[in-house]
């Protein structure tokens, strides 16, 4: 064995290893084409160990770089540049290709060389395309532990948005903004408000509410509050139903809009402001002078047009003003109001043992029934006309509900 030894470089002639060996630690050697350092056993052309707190490669200077080529670095193709740019650390691929980031024998992100940016794809078609089996984004807003994070993942080809997925905030909402300025939200009932922050049905609103549950609100400023515009062919513009069956629409044919199946009504009370014991359905009402009022938290509405009513207790009343319809049972401030049928298809009460025939005009019976007015002429005390003898209801007392078309006015 032959040695050429300073106290800086040694060779080994039975092995032909090279050791640079600044201070007796072995620090670097070249073996069998191999280079190591902090390691005398290297298993790659260059293999760097450190130790736990220390870095394996140091490269300084004003621009300091270090670069990965394939071949050499007289071409881009397939060379990585890594550069010190001030306060930025640049990584570069100096050709056309892709920079890829692997873990666990698997890549999970790529830059392409158009600068699409893909995770969980190898072929980004977008500036960001994410690919995985759940397909999902999570915005997660401070801690992990606080569970606070909105979500946007595809499932079955169906884009889904979640805010608030774990249900940490009381009435979380979702809001949508254009130009710094919120224009529409869904609250956490499921309203979608437009120009509006919060849900109200009785506020003077501008904007519009959809309710799943609540009435729904339209407000604009000086301007029509809605379109309705049937394309084509005649036939229904709004069809009114309960329980999916059509009691009533507003049809179009040519120039003539018709409402069907329905009649005009108002809203009444009686003058203590109070409901009417046993009032029901179809039962003759009468006029009263006594204006009604409707005042909540010491503010009166204005009311120029709607009386206080009565049940017709006269025969042959000529102030007799419809028929009652229902309470209100909507508002929980005016329990009292009733709905009064003035003119249209209705149903009108009929007392016990009391005939009628189809094409009577009818009057008051003066015990809040209907019967026969004896003529064929529409007189002030002309309440209704039948237009069927079918009774529809029977109430307990033996008076009957029969159609009718309501003339009162």
């Amino acid at each position: 064995m032959s040695e050429v030894k300073t106290n800086k470089i040694s060779s080994l002639a039975s092995n032909n290893d090279i050791t640079i060996d600044p201070d007796g630690t072995g620090n670097t050697i070249i073996a069998s084409g191999e280079v190591g350092v902090g390691t005398t056993t290297p298993a790659t052309f260059t293999d760097f160990v450190s130790g736990s707190n220390a870095p394996s490669v140091v490269v300084a200077g004003s621009q300091p770089s270090y670069v990965l080529a394939d071949t050499d670095i007289s071409g881009n193709d397939g060379t990585l540049g890594i550069t010190k740019a001030g306060e930025d650390t640049v990584i570069n691929n100096l050709g056309a290709g892709n920079v890829r980031i692997s873990n666990n024998g698997a890549e999970r992100m790529r830059i392409d060389s158009s600068g699409n940016f893909g995770i969980g794809t190898s072929s980004p078609g977008v500036a960001l395309h994410v690919q995985a089996g759940s397909g999902q984004i999570r915005l997660h807003e401070g801690n992990a532990a606080d569970n606070k994070y909105g979500q946007i993942e595809v499932s079955n080809g169906k884009l889904i948005l979640h805010s608030d997925k774990e249900n940490v905030e009381a009435n979380s909402d979702m809001q949508f903004h254009l130009d710094n300025s919120e224009k529409m939200r869904i609250d956490s009932g499921g309203k979608v408000l437009i120009g509006q922050t919060s849900y109200s049905n009785t506020s003077n609103v501008s904007g519009a509410q959809l309710a799943p549950d609540s009435p729904n609100v339209f407000g604009v400023n000086n301007d029509l509050v809605m379109l309705v515009n049937r394309r084509g062919n005649d036939g229904n513009l709004i069809s009114f139903q309960q329980d999916k069956s059509e009691e009533g629409s507003i049809s179009v044919s040519g120039t003539t809009v018709s409402y069907n199946g329905g009649h005009l009504s108002r809203w009444s009370q009686a003058t203590d402001g109070n409901r009417i014991d046993g009032l029901v359905k179809g039962t003759v009402m009468t006029n009263l002078d006594q204006m009604a009022e409707w005042t909540k938290d010491g503010v009166t509405e204005d009311n120029e047009q709607l009386n206080c009513m009565a049940v017709s207790s006269v025969e042959g009343d000529t102030n007799v003003a419809g028929v009652f319809v229902n309470w209100d049972e909507d508002d929980e401030d005016y329990t009292a109001d009733m709905n009064v049928g003035m003119t249209g298809d209705m149903v009108i009460r009929i007392a016990k043992d009391t005939t009628v025939a189809r094409g009577d005009l009818l009057m008051s019976a003066g015990d809040g029934t209907a019967k026969s007015q004896g003529d064929d002429i529409v007189r002030s005390k002309t309440i209704a006309k039948v237009t069927s003898t079918t009774k529809s209801h029977t109430y307990d007392d033996g008076s009957y509900l029969v159609p009718c078309v309501l003339m009162a006015c």
